[in-house]
């Protein structure tokens, strides 16, 4: 029997939440007046999130010259920018539990890098809503857990066809009849986040179908091919020849630029693996 994805929620014990300052922080994430030291103080409330944030900075990622003991600190060292992605990874991972017979490192590891690698492909394209870009990015797998935590028969049976090489989408469309990109969108409905943010996370899985294309969902859906196929064992070759050139020509780009622009990007450390501890 297909489930829907109103269904699917009502059999979630307990549906995530974030911190109220993320929320504000996500919906404020194109505002240039945002005053982030006013924010700062509501950030330092949340100890375990603050603490989290501190701990990251403070590691050999970020190099900095001397220890960094509050977020106030935080913002002249590193920059608003860049403290922002840091509190926004860091509460979205907090408000996901562990699942059992689940791999959440990998998971997360994957998200993180999707994260980063969207945020690259916007600033290269020069999009404009890079931020927002990075948040669709960590935060569209989430359909993934949801699943796990109100329908794990099902979401065992999705894993084990995706592990035998079956498309991820086209599966659950046809096990379940919604993707876990629109899973992860209705999480975003909930938690009151922007309609730009959770258009993109729905249209992520598959942006090509959309009535009308979502350039900031094909970045995502590039952006997670890389991800996952750098944390997998697939060939060079094969990652070049499965590649999303449609997708990829959607931003402008030039097909026969990827191999390039691939060695860029999977060089890139998002740097916030630390949060996943």
């Amino acid at each position: 029997m297909k489930l829907q994805i109103s269904k699917l929620f009502e059999q979630i014990h307990s549906v995530p939440q974030v911190p109220e300052v993320v929320r504000i922080l996500i919906s404020q994430l194109n505002d240039p007046n945002t005053v982030f030291n006013d924010i700062s103080k509501n950030i330092e409330k949340e100890q375990m999130l603050s603490m989290k944030v501190l701990r990251l900075v403070n590691s050999a990622h970020f190099g900095l010259s001397q220890k960094v003991g509050s977020i106030d600190n935080a913002v002249s060292m590193l920059g608003m920018e860049k403290l922002k992605t840091l509190v926004i990874a860091s509460g979205i991972v907090n408000s996901v539990p562990d699942i059992p017979n689940f791999d959440i490192s990998t998971f997360w590891a994957e998200s993180f890098c999707t994260a980063t690698y969207a945020k690259w492909l916007a600033e290269e394209i020069k999009i404009g809503d890079s931020d927002m870009i990075f948040t669709a990015g960590l935060i569209s797998g989430l359909g993934t857990i949801l699943l796990h935590l109100g329908a794990p028969k099902a979401a065992n049976e999705v894993q084990q066809h995706v592990n035998a090489g079956e498309n991820r989408y086209e599966y659950e469309q046809k096990r379940l009849s919604f993707s876990s990109q629109e899973v992860s969108a209705e999480l975003c409905n909930r938690w009151h986040f922007s309609e730009d943010l959770v258009n993109t996370v729905s249209q992520s899985g598959k942006p090509l179908l959309a009535d009308k294309i979502s350039l900031p969902a094909c970045i995502v859906y590039i952006a997670r091919y890389i991800s996952e196929s750098n944390h997998s064992e697939i060939s060079e070759e094969k990652r070049l020849i499965n590649f999303p050139n449609k997708e990829w020509q959607q931003l402008g780009l030039n097909t026969d630029d990827i191999a390039i622009k691939l060695s860029e990007i999977m060089e890139i450390k998002s740097g916030l693996e630390g949060l996943a501890d």
